[in-house]
């Protein structure tokens, strides 16, 4: 009697998928050794920091300005200067009131900017410091917040508890004595100070709008109380915020303060510089301090001393021909 075999069709037809997987993968292996493929043209925003080493040469000096509404003069004022020799990022932040002089005409810095621009307002930084401010860039509200959601995650380190009080008429009952001796409960209006925490101590997450509002808070401690507070804001969404970032997300940063803000940096400006900022994050962990001018008032002006000159020009890393150049 005779046994009919079963088929093995599948066998074979598995067979045959898998010879023609191994011959496309020979063809391509030969293909590409006879026409090897030229590739993209090299992104020059995808260079690494490990492949870079930025010359002591190269100022990044800008300033940094901050106003409320797009067309309104900034009342906040920021000078960032990056020494790649010391793979240190200074900011400073600057008095609106500060005395500057720019073509001769001397006034506050709030007022060359509100008279002359945001060019006049950086060169009239640089006469003053003798640092040469290369770029500026100034932010209104919407720019701001914008750029910090970019970001993600903005965590600031607030030094104590910010705390305002507020006065309200409440009612409370109180129990006294009438003619007679006798005791009697009545309603009251009483004035009593409540006290609402409005940004605690310690690590805080701030969105954009929350942290445009603590920069510009009004803390009644002071003016260098201000702005150590905004330099410090700073300072640290740069360390912990900017470490984490690739080369495409820093490339949208760069294109979203070019397309939204005042400034006269260009795409071609990023890409020279964007290296730069590549190597710094990988090399320092924490790059970025921040420093408080000082001086004195000179009729309604802040008059920043030669000696704090000196010690910003040192605390940057350069010397005066340096910061000349």
């Amino acid at each position: 009697m005779s046994v009919r075999r079963k088929s093995n069709w599948y066998i074979y037809l598995l067979a045959l998928i898998v010879s023609f997987v191994l011959l496309g993968l020979f063809v391509r292996s030969i293909w590409s050794s006879i026409f090897p493929d030229s590739g993209d043209e090299k992104n020059p925003y995808s260079m690494s920091g490990s492949d870079y080493r930025p010359s002591s040469e190269i100022n990044l000096t800008s300033l940094i300005m901050l106003s409320d509404m797009k067309a309104a003069t900034p009342k906040y004022y920021m000078l960032m200067n990056y020494q790649p020799r010391n793979e240190v990022i200074v900011f400073v932040p600057i008095r609106e009131n500060t005395k500057v002089t720019y073509k001769g005409n001397t006034g506050s810095l709030y007022e060359v900017y509100d008279n002359f621009g945001a060019r006049a307002a950086a060169d009239s930084i640089e006469e003053l410091l003798g640092i040469k401010c290369v770029h500026y860039i100034k932010f209104d509200r919407l720019s701001f917040v914008d750029f910090v959601n970019m970001c993600g995650e903005v965590y600031i380190n607030v030094p104590a508890d910010i705390v305002e009080k507020e006065e309200k008429i409440v009612l409370r009952k109180e129990t006294v004595l009438t003619d007679s001796g006798e005791p009697e409960e009545i309603i009251r209006q009483v004035t009593e100070v409540f006290e609402n925490v409005i940004y605690k101590e310690g690590a805080n997450y701030m969105s954009g709008e929350k942290l445009y509002s603590y920069l510009i808070y009004d803390f009644k401690r002071g003016v260098d109380y201000t702005l150590a507070v905004q330099g410090s804001a700073v300072m640290n969404m740069v360390n912990k915020n900017f470490r984490r970032l690739s080369p495409t997300q820093m490339q949208a940063l760069a294109e979203t303060i070019i397309r939204s803000t005042e400034t006269d940096i260009v795409l071609k400006d990023y890409a020279e510089i964007q290296p730069i900022f590549n190597y710094t994050s990988e090399n320092s962990i924490n790059p970025c301090e921040y420093y408080i001018t000082y001086g004195e008032d000179d009729g309604g002006y802040f008059e920043v001393s030669e000696n704090c000159k000196k010690t910003l020009l040192s605390r940057m890393g350069l010397s005066r021909a340096e910061a000349d150049k």
